[in-house]
């Protein structure tokens, strides 16, 4: 899953407790210190989280755009999703 969130507390070990947009609570050691909200990854069963950085997702989503554009024909008319992200994704990798 991908969500934003917010920090709620840190413990005595630096480890962040956050609040995911849909009120999910999880725990990470990469929270920056200096930011109010991140966009962050989990499993939907897990309890931790990974932060994501925008800049980042955006220029994998610019790879696998064009590792699917050599390997697929979607023909002239793209789906709704392919669209979507390579919008995410533009201006990634230049």
């Amino acid at each position: 899953m991908l969500d934003l969130a917010i920090s709620n507390d840190m413990d005595l070990t630096g480890t962040t407790a956050i609040e995911t947009n849909h009120g999910v609570i999880l725990k990470t050691d990469e929270w920056p210190r200096d930011c109010d909200f991140q966009l962050v990854v989990f499993s939907p069963s897990g309890k931790r989280c990974d932060v994501v950085r925008p800049y980042d997702l955006a220029k994998d989503i610019a790879r696998a755009i064009t590792i699917l554009d050599e390997v697929s024909d979607l023909g002239d008319r793209k789906p709704g999703w392919y669209q979507r992200l390579k919008r995410c994704a533009e201006g990634a990798l230049t």
